[in-house]
């Protein structure tokens, strides 16, 4: 797959950063398209989002493919088993293979939002109620139509299975026509019904279409009678999408605008079944895949489900899931050392987990409801409201396996909730003070912060009224509070008007660190805890990250600066100043070298704690409201206003250099584009397989440059033994001569048997042809032949090239065939080795050839030393020989020596 974005972009905008790719888009309000490839043998969901469209594979519901971005959103999609068709404003574009750009249909002047592929045509409508038929292969118009809006605007639009030629329209004002495109003659005109039609789809019977209406009625048409056959009404609204299953099964599925789906026998002419809240939102695509008891459905919640019938009331269930949130991400962090799960809450209520590795593991860990253990029974939608946003939340992946090891801060609420990632689920403790019950002047008061200790036995939170208490991860039990000196020692008494902005411990749990709205920063014993130290900060905090490894706080102030301050002394250590706007995240380098900062100026910044310096600084196109680093320090993390993507950011700095110098006061950053669904430089699984045409593929050079040496990539086995060929077959010599098998008793023995054993008696006497007395030629082989014959370049290097197509003992027998004592001559010795030398030159070859010339060395070293000419050959051979071997061995000699020097210097 390629990158959905030019990657020079990102370049230009960052020195550090590079766009990677995108998590938790799955789908949006544009219907889904699903495509069979015979080649395959499996049928292709494709789905938009935004402006891109991704392509999955119904035997997995894995992603296959994902699509180059388009300059604006997509607003309609169509496919059949050659091509994606694409529509983003005006203009409509063709795909083959996900990423290959065929061709471009300009000519719409209004937005384009209905389009049916017919055969080799394209049918686009656009708002302004123009039809146009596309040629597809001549990227030209056939066929132009435009319909008054006022007496029928075309909503929906349809080819009927046997109608040739011909389509069927549908209209928000409740009629249908009939057109045969060829002809450009409306065929027949529908009186229909009152209410907008939103559908129209095939029934599996031929003249029978089913139409959908925005009253909820379902109407079963026969064009061919112009009469209604049933009539079906659904209570949730609009019908948004229809399909019919292709099993066998007279079933008829429908969606709503509420998320609902509903199931019609139509033999019975009843309804099945009722699945409600399938989606979270409108049901947008609705399709069955063929010939099998399954469908597939999106909606604009940003899911894609798979259903099967398989349960014993002819209803369905869910097979398999992909989505991401519902509503926008508003706090991310990495969870693990290795840098592959990424943890995030959404407005949604939702926490979710997502892997860099793959997104089949992508992970739902729950919505956060009050009762979770009624949710779980009796589904969300019926145990009641659910739980305020998460606002923020730690996590330490220590104790993961033994007790939750997530504590999450809900909006406006005091209690503070527990999930285990282990168990992908929400835990069941509420941590909370019984203050906050008892205390009539606390019960509005609400958690602000969280963290949970290095060890993962305690969660930390810091409240509105000032209070800083401590709980057990493991039983939820309250085990500290943290007071500040001008307070009594009272768990009852709140502090004024003064609320905790950041908590935070070390990684030895030796103190705490509690942030305060007046600019106060107080560092209490973690055990007893007294108060150790009191810093005052001197502008009002916002919002606290530590590094605990290194021992530094990194403060967000109000007034858009950044705060470094030292653990251990409480001293700032540095001021970082820059800012245009409101911060809104900070995240830490693995080694604490650098601090990330994202801002509601749309700006990310990247510092250099050793000289207090911005040293990368680029714009994002919407305003990022979280950003983490991942502990390996491999990626950036981002989430985004208004977006339901999480991106991922590559650390150029790992793998290349990067100019760390500190930008100057007069810097004017750019814009870089979020990153693309899908890793760069990776290879789409479908490109190959899509398609039933021939295309041409990819062919690397046989030579990539002429200053390289190139290897023949033969096998070991033909070349590596060539110089051991004698040793290899004496030791697979059978150490016993074969022997004779013993006669059958004499009831078994028949005539055949015993004149096969004569036989192989006589065989085994004698295999030895005895050398005649008379002298005659030994004609040379065809390869020997050419071998005689070659004067040119190219014709040296097929002898060779022909010689690589032969086995070990092939190879061998010709060499010594080149001996003036087997047929051979001078000449052909001559020719050998003008051979090696001109493919030596040519640097291609080279293991392959080396074999070849040390079995040649091996065998005519004396023919060679007797002849003048042939020792002038060789030394001139020896001469190219050490010429193509010192390029490689003064490379080999730097590399080992730059190894040893990283291996063993003290730096």
């Amino acid at each position: 797959m390629t990158n959905t974005v030019d990657n020079r972009s990102f370049l230009d905008a960052s020195r550090i950063f590079t766009g990677h790719r995108a998590l938790g888009l799955v789908s949006n309000h544009i219907p889904l398209v699903t495509r069979y490839i015979p080649q395959r043998k499996e049928t292709l969901i494709v789905t938009v989002i935004g402006n891109s469209y991704h392509t999955y594979g119904s035997n997995k519901l894995n992603l296959l493919g994902v699509g180059i971005a388009h300059e604006d959103d997509i607003t309609c999609l169509a496919g059949d088993n050659y091509r994606v068709y694409t529509a983003s404003g005006h203009t409509i574009k063709v795909w083959k293979r996900s990423t290959e750009l065929c061709n471009e249909f300009k000519g719409h002047e209004k937005t384009i939002h209905l389009m049916l592929p017919f055969g080799l045509h394209l049918l686009a409508v656009d708002e302004a109620n123009y039809l146009k038929v596309w040629d597809i292969n001549a990227a030209e118009v056939n066929f132009e139509l435009s319909f008054n809006p006022e007496t029928f605007c075309i909503s929906a639009l349809i080819h009927p299975v046997t109608y040739i030629n011909k389509i069927l329209f549908g209209s928000t004002q409740g009629t249908m026509q009939l057109w045969n495109l060829k002809t450009g003659k409306m065929v027949f005109a529908f009186n229909g019904w009152k209410s907008p039609i939103t559908i129209l789809e095939q029934a599996p019977a031929v003249d029978v279409v089913a139409v959908g209406l925005a009253s909820g009625e379902l109407i079963l048409h026969n064009l061919k009678f112009d009469e209604n056959l049933m009539k079906f009404k659904q209570e949730w609204g609009p019908i948004t999408a229809l399909t019919f299953r292709t099993d066998g099964a007279p079933i008829m599925i429908t969606g709503s605008s509420q998320g609902h789906l509903a199931i019609w026998d139509l033999e019975q002419q009843t309804l099945v079944q009722q699945h409600r809240y399938a989606h979270r939102g409108g049901v947008t695509g609705l399709k069955a895949l063929t010939a099998e008891p399954i469908i597939i459905t999106s909606s604009r919640d940003n899911s894609l489900k798979m259903w099967i019938f398989d349960q014993s009331d002819g209803g369905v269930r869910l097979l398999r899931e992909r989505g991401g949130h519902k509503a926008p991400p508003i706090r991310l962090r990495f969870h693990d050392q290795l840098g592959e799960w990424i943890l995030s809450t959404g407005l949604d209520s939702s926490l979710r987990a997502f892997s860099t590795v793959a997104d089949l593991l992508h992970r739902n860990l729950g919505t956060a409801h009050y009762n979770q253990k009624k949710a779980r029974r009796v589904g969300l939608e019926k145990a009641g409201p659910k739980m305020p946003p998460i606002i923020t939340f730690a996590s330490e992946s220590v104790r993961d396996k033994e007790w939750d090891s997530i504590a999450a801060v809900h909006r406006r609420h005091s209690n503070v909730t527990t999930w285990s990632f282990h168990r992908s689920t929400m835990g069941e403790h509420r941590l909370t003070h019984q203050r906050f019950v008892d205390n009539m002047a606390l019960t509005k008061s609400s958690a602000t912060c969280v963290t949970v200790t290095a060890c993962g036995n305690f969660a930390i939170v810091g409240y509105d009224s000032g209070h800083i208490d401590r709980y057990n991860m493991q039983s939820g039990i309250h085990r500290a509070t943290y007071l500040r000196p001008d307070t009594e020692k009272s768990s009852e008494l709140p502090f004024t008007r003064n609320a905790v902005r950041g908590v935070a411990s070390d990684g030895l749990n030796q103190v705490v660190l509690g942030v305060f709205a007046n600019g106060q920063l107080n560092t209490w014993n973690f055990k007893s805890g007294e108060i150790v130290r009191e810093t005052n900060l001197e502008v009002a905090p916002s919002f606290t990250e530590i590094n605990r490894h290194s021992g530094l706080l990194a403060i967000a102030m109000e007034d858009f600066s950044i705060a470094i301050v030292e653990v251990e002394t409480g001293k700032i250590v540095r001021r970082l100043l820059g800012h245009d706007g409101r911060l809104t995240d900070l995240a830490f380098s693995p080694d604490a070298r650098w601090v990330v900062s994202s801002a509601q100026d749309c700006s990310i910044r990247t510092w250099d704690l050793p000289t207090g310096t911005c040293i990368d600084y680029f714009l994002v196109p919407k305003s990022c409201v979280s950003i983490t680093f991942s502990a390996n320090g491999s990626f950036l993390a981002t989430a985004h206003v208004d977006d339901l993507g999480i991106y991922l950011w590559n650390n150029q700095s790992l793998y290349t250099q990067v100019s760390l110098r500190s930008l100057e006061a007069d810097f004017q950053p750019k814009v870089a584009p979020l990153p693309g669904s899908t890793a760069r430089s990776s290879c789409s699984e479908i490109e190959v397989s899509e398609t039933m045409e021939e295309d041409e593929q990819f062919a690397s050079p046989e030579q990539i440059s002429d200053s390289l040496v190139t290897l023949s990539l033969l096998p070991d086995s033909r070349w590596k033994n060539l110089l051991n060929l004698d040793a290899v077959k004496r030791r697979n010599r059978p150490k016993e001569p074969p022997k004779v098998q013993k006669l059958a008793p004499f009831f078994l023995t028949n005539t055949n048997s015993l004149e096969a054993i004569a036989d192989s008696q006589k065989e085994s006497v004698s295999r030895i042809l005895e050398s005649s007395s008379t002298p005659f030629a030994i004609p040379l082989t065809p390869w020997a032949g050419k071998l005689n014959l070659a004067g040119k370049p190219e014709e040296y290097a097929g002898v060779i090239e022909e010689l690589k197509t032969m086995g070990p003992s092939a190879i061998d027998t010709e060499i010594r065939s080149l001996s003036p004592h087997l047929g051979g001559s001078t000449h052909l010795l001559s020719q050998f080795l003008t051979s090696i030398s001109v493919v030596l030159e040519s640097k291609r070859n080279y293991e392959v050839v080396q074999a070849y010339l040390g079995l040649f060395l091996k065998v005519h070293a004396s023919s060679l030393s007797e002849e003048h000419e042939l020792c002038k050959r060789a030394e001139n051979l020896s001469g190219v020989l050490k010429d193509s071997w010192s390029t490689l061995q003064s490379n080999f000699e730097n590399t080992l020596c730059l190894v040893s020097f990283f291996m063993n210097a003290v730096i």
